[in-house]
């Protein structure tokens, strides 16, 4: 019987800090995310660290991660599209920290996707293209305006991978990238270059 007392008394332990955690983590996550809020259009809503709303008359949504051991902080900017491929641009491997390359190879890799080269030479040396249909891909990003703007968000330091999934176009951001997207003007602009992205996949 006093076994079993003490293990009772431990779970319920155990349970209180989880309670605890998880509470202190969703109010600590809605402060981060006010910025983000007000970006949104009115209506946004925001749950289990994803905060979901409209801008631009498009649905979009910001969906964070906080670093744990061994997986680095993580934020994913997204906006539906209606895009009849689905791809994939990330930096390439060997430039990225091991958290970085794991999140690469745990998460974002696809059987479905055949990578390639662009043909243009400073794509070809930071980034990996990979995408379901080689020349649709090929169709879309060698437009001027789509090669400009997709060149801006992956090539910039802080952008990791964009990826089009599943009516989503999405921009992730790992490590300092991910925490620099909390800053309400940045987050504005990714989202502005998504939304611009997206109206020429539909």
């Amino acid at each position: 019987m006093l076994i079993d007392g003490v293990s009772l008394l431990a779970l319920a332990v155990v349970l209180g800090v989880v309670v605890y955690c998880v509470f202190f983590r969703d109010v600590w996550l809605t402060r981060r995310m006010k910025p983000l809020v007000e970006i949104l259009d009115e209506g946004s809503h925001f749950e289990g660290g994803r905060l979901s709303g409209g801008y631009s008359g498009k649905r979009a949504w910001f969906e964070y991660r906080a670093q744990s051991r061994g997986n680095p902080a993580m934020m994913r900017i997204s906006v539906a599209c209606a895009a009849s491929h689905s791809f994939r641009i990330h930096k390439k491997a060997e430039n990225l920290q091991p958290p970085e390359r794991a999140y690469l190879e745990n998460e974002i890799a696809s059987p479905n996707h055949q990578s390639f080269y662009s043909g243009d030479p400073l794509w070809d040396s930071e980034l990996t293209l990979a995408a379901d249909s080689e020349a649709s891909f090929k169709s879309w990003i060698n437009r001027p305006d789509v090669h400009e703007t997709v060149g801006s968000i992956v090539l910039r330091p802080l952008t990791t991978i964009m990826i089009c999934e599943r009516g989503a176009l999405c921009a992730v951001y790992l490590g300092p990238g991910a925490e620099a997207v909390f800053q309400s003007r940045f987050a504005k602009e990714a989202l502005d270059e998504l939304v611009s992205l997206s109206e020429t996949l539909g």
